[in-house]
């Protein structure tokens, strides 16, 4: 990779290409079809009838391959298959000196992750990744107080990803096993979460996990469990599942100072968060005295209050334009966008460690993750169906 990490710098434009041309592709589509300094050149979809639709609808080139979509001037490609083709498809693109912008999960593994950084260390090209949840004016507001301590010492958080996905969800071939997703809903679905709670909180150290198929027809977890150690000496649980009717996405972070905590579902706007500020003195005093009296809210009590009223800005929900219309702001100025493929490894990696402990039934600490680990190269450790189905099945 190009110290001038391949960005256009002088271009007023950034020409860009559709890798995969199906739902979230759309997303991808519209986010760059806002932006006026963006713009469509190409699409490909291994479908042709899929590459013909999308590009009518956004009125740009049909490749019939990933050369024909480099032809068209491609600067920055988002690829938005199947999770179990990422890592080929990326290598194919960085080795035609394209940057790209890589749909969640980044990879299925940490082996195909690190085949990526070897396949963009040798390119011009860059990869980044769609984890539009750090890119929301909410994440960068609490990231920024968290991490000046403004806000307090986190000490315990609560990460949920509670979605409700019926059996015809996982209608389509890839959906449901390991060859096409790689993994189940914590690297498809709860990875937003996840990546978030770690951006905000930072490193983990380990993690022991419990997950379980309870109702739907997958070679995977339905639902899963874990508590974590951060690197920060605080605690949290992660809670999964895709048989939750009442959806919601939350993070709450308990610090020294108070609470902060996002409720949402797919995104979230400034509205989203809240911040309770740890009660006045009297207040605590009374903490637990009468157990049975009820007590006023005391959110306007204490001094932390202001401290997140008064970083507030501009509302910027944490959609695809979000993170698109600062990616493209930052390779026409030359500048490194932030969520690279090397900043999301941590998650990655967490995600690793969560089916490590289920599978193995102890806890997994970072550092096991190493090459030599039978989960490195698969989410199921090579572990035979049947073995996986009974560690997956409530006894």
């Amino acid at each position: 990779m190009s110290t001038s990490d391949s960005t256009p710098g002088t271009e007023q434009e950034l020409r860009v290409g559709i890798v995969g041309c199906g739902g979230i592709a759309r997303s991808h589509g519209r986010a760059y079809a806002g932006n006026p300094r963006a713009r469509i050149v190409a699409a490909h979809d291994v479908d042709p009838a899929a590459t013909k639709k999308f590009a009518e609808e956004f009125d740009t080139a049909a490749a019939d391959s990933l050369a024909d979509l480099a032809a068209h001037g491609v600067q920055l490609a988002s690829v938005c298959t199947p999770p179990g083709s990422h890592t080929a498809t990326t290598v194919a693109l960085l080795e035609l000196g394209i940057s790209v912008l890589l749909e969640k999960p980044p990879a299925v593994t940490l082996a195909e992750l690190d085949v990526i950084a070897e396949a963009e260390a040798a390119s011009t090209g860059s990869v980044y990744v769609v984890f539009q949840h750090r890119h929301g004016s909410g994440a960068k507001r609490a990231h920024r107080l968290l991490a000046e301590g403004a806000l307090g010492a986190p000490q315990i958080a609560v990460c949920e990803t509670l979605w409700y996905r019926p059996e015809s969800y996982f209608d389509p071939a890839w959906r449901g096993n390991w060859a096409g997703e790689g993994g189940g809903p914590t690297l498809g679905h709860a990875i937003h979460q996840i990546d978030l709670m770690l951006h905000l909180l930072g490193n983990w150290s380990t993690v022991d996990a419990k997950a379980s198929r309870i109702a739907r027809p997958v070679e995977f977890e339905d639902v899963a469990t874990a508590s974590v150690a951060l690197e920060s000496g605080a605690v949290a649980s992660v809670v999964t599942s895709l048989l939750s009717p009442r959806e919601v996405s939350r993070i709450r972070v308990d610090t020294t100072g108070g609470t902060l905590e996002v409720n949402h579902l797919y995104g979230y706007s400034d509205a989203d968060w809240s911040w309770f500020p740890l009660p006045d003195a009297g207040t605590l005093a009374a903490n637990g005295v009468d157990p049975g009296t009820a007590r006023g809210d005391s959110t306007a009590a204490g001094t932390g209050l202001d401290v997140w009223q008064a970083s507030a800005g501009t509302d910027l929900p944490s959609n695809h334009a979000a993170q698109i219309d600062e990616l493209v702001d930052d390779l026409l100025a030359g500048r490194r966008h932030a969520t690279t493929l090397t900043s999301t490894r941590p998650t990655m990696e967490f995600v690793t460690g969560l089916y490590a402990s289920a599978l193995e039934g102890t806890t997994i600490a970072r550092g096991d993750l190493t090459p030599d680990s039978a989960f490195y190269c698969r989410l199921d450790g090579g572990h035979p169906a049947d073995r996986v189905s009974a560690r997956f099945t409530l006894s």
